[in-house]
């Protein structure tokens, strides 16, 4: 083990004085679906098949809820969330914007004391006091999370739109910092942090201060109002997508701030109708969309949040399900199952995984190993049945898909045997083809080239 570890921070420093060597083609090993027994025939729409015209528009639209993964927000080397999902869409459509894809972060002014127009803060009902574990010391939190739009234009007949949210900033500033953030390389803590070894001290704010502490938290009571910040924003996405802006629902306010709750009630209360919405993912943003998807699918009641999930396909560059649920263990606990779906309206994960992502499962294996494993009264327990598939897709309430891809780059030509890992976890907007997979989608387990913009642009361009 010792062993082990030492090679992997040893790569990983390797790994961040940036001697990569030449890139890596992507490989898509296969595409599994968990309602085909034959492997490799997984299918998928794609964005541009999920852009529709709402009634009065003259162009389809597809709006796309887009969620970061850990330690983005509060990292000041990371780029701007979606920078690089964004270009890729751009450049999948030859419209090269040198920068100028993101125009403003999340609630940044456009002048001093006044908010952008293009944002708003999602908030609790009143301040939520948390006790923590140093006796008589709380923390109190304030706002939930920020939510900006940003539209792309590929085509005079097609655009999308483009709903961020940022959670990671207002809780690293609430809760984290208090915890770790006297150990960062940043402001006061930077001559302590200044005594490590360089890449032992990028290490330990890019993994832990900055990455693993937000799992943590998410998988504490904080969690709860992440949660409940990410359907905020779902219902703020939905009446902005419907013609009701920010500052509307801020009702002008110079905060531009709107309670989470309220606007879920105005929401499911407004004639919402709007362009199908999907969903972008990413690292431990799958596993709060996941189950954020999951609540609202299972509470017997219809909401906002049930209309934007149906037909919906949620795209998931890297996932980290598999490994945080085991903290959904209940004991002798009783889950419900979602309602029945025809299959155009259940909602479908598309999980694309790099092999040799540390952080990352394949979702259709882990849940065969957990429908194999478990004890299920009068259910056989081989999972490769067409009933147990069948079985295991009325459970979740979703359809399925796993993209197996290789894509990493090699770190320095004496590690034959090392990727890059980071690259592994976070690289996958960079990819062009695998971009061309998530607008053209996939048929029988193969790149859609029919009908679609973006593969057709592809090919003239070789």
């Amino acid at each position: 083990m010792k062993q082990f570890l030492s090679l992997l921070f040893i790569s990983a420093a390797f790994l961040l004085s940036a001697c990569a060597t030449s890139a890596v083609p992507l490989k898509v090993h296969s595409i599994n679906a968990l309602n085909q027994v034959e492997e490799g025939k997984g299918d998928f729409k794609g964005l541009e098949f999920l852009a529709d015209v709402a009634p009065g528009d003259l162009k389809a639209r597809v709006n796309i809820f887009y969620l970061h993964g850990i330690g983005w927000t509060e990292n000041p080397d990371a780029e701007q969330i979606a920078e690089d999902f964004l270009s890729g869409i751009a450049g999948a459509y030859g419209r090269e914007l040198e920068g100028q894809i993101i125009k403003t972060s999340c609630g940044a002014p456009t002048a001093p004391g006044k908010p952008s127009a293009n944002a708003i803060y999602l908030t609790p009902s009143a301040p939520k006091t948390y006790e923590t574990g140093l006796s008589g010391s709380s923390l109190t939190l304030e706002r939930f999370a920020c939510l900006d739009k940003q539209i792309l234009e590929v085509d005079p007949a097609l655009e999308f739109v483009v709903y961020r949210v940022f959670w990671d900033d207002i809780f690293w500033n609430t809760f984290q910092f208090a915890h770790v953030g006297q150990d960062d390389a940043q402001g006061s803590s930077l001559p302590f942090a200044k005594l490590r070894r360089k890449y032992n001290r990028r290490l330990k704010d890019e993994l832990i201060n900055y990455g693993i502490s937000d799992a943590v938290m998410y998988l504490g009571p904080a969690g709860e109002d992440i949660r409940s910040a990410i359907k905020g924003a779902m219902c703020s996405a939905a009446l902005d997508a419907a013609g009701f802006n920010f500052v509307q629902q801020s009702q002008g306010n110079s905060s531009r701030e709107v309670n989470a709750q309220q606007v879920c009630r105005l929401a499911s209360n407004t004639n919402t109708v709007s362009n199908q919405f999907a969903f972008v993912t990413e690292s431990l943003g799958s596993k709060i969309v996941y189950d954020v998807l999951r609540e609202n699918m299972t509470d017997g009641q219809d909401s906002i949040v049930d209309d934007i999930i149906t037909g919906s396909e949620t795209y998931m560059l890297a996932n980290q399900i598999a490994l945080l649920s085991l903290s959904d263990l209940e004991l002798n606990g009783n889950r419900s199952r979602p309602e029945a779906e025809s299959d155009a309206e259940r909602p479908k994960l598309v999980a694309m995984s790099e092999l040799n992502d540390f952080l990352t499962y394949e979702l259709i294996p882990f849940y065969q190993q957990l429908y194999k494993r478990s004890s299920r009264a009068n259910q056989s327990t081989d999972p490769d049945t067409e009933a147990a598939r069948a079985d295991i897709i009325s459970a979740l309430g979703f359809d399925v898909v796993d993209m197996r891809l290789e894509f990493a780059d090699k770190i320095v030509p004496v590690l034959k045997g090392f990727v890059d890992p980071l690259q592994a976890h976070g690289g996958h907007s960079a990819e062009p083809e695998l971009m061309l997979y998530m607008l053209c989608g996939a048929r029988n387990g193969r790149l859609n080239r029919e009908g679609c913009l973006a593969t057709e642009l592809a090919d003239k361009d070789k």
